[in-house]
């Protein structure tokens, strides 16, 4: 399980912190940022144990985890996309912290580059796309050191 090359091309020099990794699936990303220093909290459904990560099992459509206020240092949500999650990840990332978000765009969860702008507006936008039927948006929140 390759990690996103988009997401680690971005990642590659940012300090490490607190990581939450939503909807991880097997956890690539997660790994890959605790391989790099990251402190990780990763969320989903259904998930393995995890060496070195906080796991937590928890459905996010029923609301079964609250992203705290100005906690994360990074919030991951790749090829997840849940549109009522979006203000919970913008709140959740510090100031200077980053967001890094991707969804398919086309069948039932579709998304596209434009939701995910026009939900982190005055954002610096690090990098962006919609290669190959997915969108993704990697963005630092204004404030930062």
């Amino acid at each position: 399980m390759t990690p996103a090359v988009e997401l680690t091309t971005a990642l590659e020099g940012a300090s490490s912190g607190d990581a939450l990794d939503l909807a991880c699936g097997g956890g690539r990303h997660a790994i890959w940022l605790r391989d790099r220093g990251w402190r990780v909290t990763a969320v989903d459904q259904v998930l393995p144990e995890i060496e070195g990560v906080t796991c937590v099992e928890a459905d996010l459509e029923r609301g079964e985890f609250g992203i705290a206020p100005n906690a994360w240092d990074l919030i991951v949500c790749w090829l997840y996309w849940q549109e009522d999650l979006l203000p919970s990840i913008a709140a959740g990332v510090r100031p200077g912290g980053i967001a890094a978000l991707a969804g398919k765009t086309s069948g039932r969860f579709a998304t596209s580059l434009a939701n995910y702008r026009r939900a982190f507006t005055g954002w610096e936008e690090i990098t962006s796309g919609e290669p190959d039927g997915r969108a993704f948006w990697i963005g630092r929140k204004s404030g930062g050191a």
